[in-house]
């Protein structure tokens, strides 16, 4: 009687041992592909560089305007952040 209860209980347990390496199956599929989108997102940033005309543009905008910009690496991590 003892051994039947003892191999329902491993049986159960295996069970949820299962189901639980499948949630963290799912949880890693879902935290690569935000880490792949996130690659993505500095790729786009960082291999496109500026030219220096464009950067005298921002720079006397910058010192013009009395409110500061948002830059599109703020926002991009913005966006991640939920």
């Amino acid at each position: 009687m003892m051994f039947n209860n003892d191999g329902t209980d491993h049986k159960l347990n295996v069970e949820a041992m299962i189901k639980n390496i499948n949630t963290i199956s799912l949880e890693l599929k879902k935290m690569k592909e935000l880490s792949q989108l996130l690659l993505c997102d500095l790729t786009l940033h960082f291999n496109q560089p500026m030219k220096t005309d464009d950067l005298k543009k921002i720079e006397r905008n910058n010192s013009l305007s009395e409110e500061p910009e948002i830059s599109d690496m703020s926002l991009a991590s913005n966006i991640f952040s939920v």
